[in-house]
């Protein structure tokens, strides 16, 4: 029996004290922090884990320095706190990473504004990065020459950090978490309706894999809805003072554009920070900000001229990038918060809050977030506790329900890795690491695949650190329910090669044969 039926029959006809609607990094992380608690939690996703939102995002763990442009200071307070904290709960998830900012003609500032600007976020950062430092245009030109120098005035360097691996990867992180502490937990799974009874809801809802419907009750409900959230809350006939709107953004994944590992950060034509970002072997360029009504956008021809129009604008390339060159995309819509019923229309789109709101209603149970960010996600996770608490649940001591708790067993796992006799140097340096980032003390159930099988240690992509011992483990033990959910979600596959690439890969090929 597959993890996900085991956790399917544990979840039908079942009472909870809390069941979180939505897969996102809003539930995942809410989730994680409530069964950790000490509560019956159950945490539902009618697609797979992060498979609208949180697989879109620029994978930046950062904290928000455009929004100083906005003067959100506490905003970027928070954030930066948010990220340092990240740092040191996730040393092989997240790294820390420079940005080069250049200041060009599209700049809405000069050097000497600039340089006050990352001063300031380096203090609102605690000091925990290096500290900034402003660049000439020789320096610039000597330093990274993928920087157009026309019109150039300068650059500026300050520090962030990046996830290695991509986002839903990280959110994947949160459920597994949420099943360590008995949480049950269920993708493919919609909540079709809910209906109050006394104290308590009950949930309608349907196995989206065989059409089964059957009901659930639980005391709270935890609305993790992202952009469906009003129409999440609209079954539960929930009023609340927040609201959202939507801005789609668009990333597109090329050819690696430069050997030096950092982000490249630039403006575009209306003054908005725009990145070249690396993700392996391969750079992402974007976002774009635009207003749209459906959850659910795509890349149109207009976002890929755009996109690769500033690219071009901005990068000193020996041949301009075309569509040609684009080898995946990445389309995702940002909740953004509006209070009351103000009027979108005649809001400054750009000023639109990016921070999270959560709400709830003592009478009726239900819990609601509005908006965040991935860098926000373990804030959001400790609010919630606190929220359910004071809707009358008894907590007991929260407990390791985030980051790396195994650290010490690190160097254990590589010199079990580096004395077995199936791996090369190579594997050594790139495998190995990327399986502890990824599974920590699991890791060494994949060498033991790995040792009972030298297919096992055959890389998906040679150049790449997947390798099909990893991809069998994960097939058995992640809820993986169709080719999506591993090479898009538990893997970074669909977004580091073209469909042409994985169409011929004979590995891939093989593991597609199994669903």
């Amino acid at each position: 029996m597959t993890l996900r039926q085991v956790h399917l029959n544990r979840l039908k006809d079942s009472k909870f004290q809390v069941v979180v609607v939505g897969g996102g990094i809003n539930g995942a992380v809410s989730a994680a922090a409530l069964a950790a608690s000490g509560l019956k939690v159950a945490l539902i996703e009618r697609g797979d884990f992060a498979g609208i939102t949180s697989q879109e995002s620029s994978n930046m763990v950062w904290g928000g320095i455009k929004y100083l442009q906005t003067y959100e200071l506490p905003l970027v307070w928070n954030l930066c706190g948010s990220r340092n904290h990240l740092l040191e709960a996730f040393p092989n998830r997240v790294r820390p990473i420079s940005f080069l900012a250049a200041i060009g003609p599209t700049a809405p500032f000069g050097k000497i504004l600039a340089s006050l600007g990352t001063a300031l976020y380096w203090v609102l950062g605690r000091f925990k990065t290096k500290p900034p430092k402003l660049y000439s245009v020789t320096e610039v030109v000597e330093n990274e020459t993928l920087i157009n120098p026309v019109g150039l005035k300068g650059a500026i360097r300050y520090d962030d950090a990046l996830l290695i691996d991509n986002d839903a990867r990280f959110v994947w992180d949160f459920v597994k978490n949420a099943l360590s502490h008995d949480a049950v937990v269920t993708n493919y799974v919609s909540m079709e309706d809910a209906s109050r009874e006394q104290n308590s809801w009950r949930l309608h809802l349907k196995d989206c894999v065989n059409d089964e419907t059957f009901d659930i009750t639980t005391e709270v409900v935890i609305n993790a809805g992202g952009p469906w959230v009003k129409d999440l809350g609209s079954r539960f006939h929930n009023e609340t003072v927040h609201r959202v709107a939507l801005s789609k953004g668009v990333h597109l994944v090329v050819p690696k554009l430069t050997t030096n590992n950092r982000v490249l950060a630039f403006f575009d034509e209306a003054g908005r920070l725009f990145y070249v970002i690396p993700m392996q072997d391969r750079s992402v360029i974007g976002t774009t900000d635009t207003r749209v009504e459906d959850p659910v956008s795509e890349v149109t021809d207009e976002d890929r001229d755009f996109v690769l129009a500033q690219a071009n604008r901005c990068l000193n390339l020996s041949k301009p990038l075309t569509k040609e060159d684009i080898i995946s995309e990445r389309c995702g819509v940002r909740p953004l918060i509006v209070k009351g019923k103000k009027d979108v229309s005649k809001i400054d789109w750009t000023a639109l809050s990016r921070k999270h709101e959560i709400e709830f209603n003592k009478n009726s149970k239900i819990v609601t977030i509005f908006g965040g960010k991935l860098t926000d996600c373990i804030n959001v996770g400790e609010e919630i506790v606190e929220i359910v608490k004071k809707l009358g649940l008894k907590i007991s001591k929260i407990k390791n329900w985030y980051g790396e708790t195994d650290q010490e067993r690190y160097k254990d796992f590589l010199s079990a890795f580096k004395e077995s006799q199936s791996f090369s140097e190579s594997d050594f340096e790139i495998v190995a690491p990327a399986l502890w980032r990824r599974h920590g003390l699991d890791a060494f159930k994949i060498l033991d695949l790995m040792h009972e099988d030298q297919e096992n240690t055959l890389r998906i992509f040679p150049e790449l650190d997947l390798t099909f011992g990893e991809v069998k483990y994960m097939l058995e033990n992640e809820m993986i329910q169709k080719p999506q959910d591993l090479w898009r979600r538990r893997t970074a596959i669909s977004l580091l090669r073209n469909e042409a690439e994985i169409s011929e890969n004979l590995l891939i090929k093989r593991v597609n044969s199994l669903f």
